[in-house]
C-alpha cells in the first residue's frame, strides 16, 4: 500500500467514524481495526500542516532573500540554498512540535 493510499484509507475511516456516532473502540471493533493505529492516524491528521510560501527569485541576482516566521529576514547566496533550506525546514518543523 502506498503512503497516499494509506492516508486515503485512514481519512475515510476517520470520516466514517465521525459520522457513525460510535466510540473509537466500538468503531474499530466493528471494522477490525487496531485502536492504537486508528488513534495514531487520527492524531496525525489533526495536526496542522505547514503552509508553503511561494518563492520567486530574479535570475539576475546572486542573492536569495527568505522571509521566515517571526519577522526574520535572511539574505544568502543562491548557491547556498540547497544546503541551507533543508536545515531551515528541519528547524521550523522542530519548533512547531515544541
Amino acid at each position: 500500500m502506498t503512503t497516499q493510499s494509506k492516508t486515503d484509507f485512514w481519512q475515510q475511516h476517520i470520516a466514517d467514524w465521525h459520522a457513525s456516532g460510535l466510540s473509537q473502540a466500538v468503531y474499530c471493533d466493528q471494522h477490525n481495526l487496531k485502536l492504537s493505529t486508528f488513534t495514531y492516524w487520527r492524531s496525525k491528521q489533526s495536526k496542522p500542516r505547514p503552509k508553503l510560501i511561494p518563492v520567486s527569485m530574479p535570475t539576475t541576482s546572486d542573492l536569495a532573500e527568505l522571509s521566515l516566521p517571526g519577522g526574520i529576514q535572511l539574505q544568502l547566496p543562491v548557491t547556498a540554498l540547497g544546503q541551507i533550506l533543508p536545515i531551515l525546514w528541519r528547524l521550523l518543523r522542530e519548533q512547531r512540535t515544541c
